[in-house]
């Protein structure tokens, strides 16, 4: 019932795909190896970089949130004197 020229549906799609795996497989291993290698001047990975600078973001959001506090609470008197 099939013909002798008509092709597989398995082969049609191991030839549509495979391309497509190839290339983005090909591209998530240059990524991991270029990656790996990611080393500042100094020695530290750039993992150890980013790290750093997200605990530094995470203290001084902490510090502004206390310093907004304190505002808040010097500024709570004045807004009740001023209110009629």
């Amino acid at each position: 019932m099939t013909e002798a020229n008509e092709i597989p549906w398995y082969v049609s799609l191991i030839v549509s795909w495979l391309p497509f795996l190839v290339l983005i497989g090909t591209g998530i291993w240059i990524a991991r190896t270029v990656g790996a290698g990611l080393h500042t001047k100094d020695g530290r990975s750039v993992a150890q970089v980013v790290d750093e600078h997200a605990r530094e973001l995470r203290r001084s959001n902490a510090l502004l949130a206390e310093a907004l506090k304190g505002h808040q609470q010097r500024l709570e008197p004045l807004q009740h004197q001023g209110a009629p």
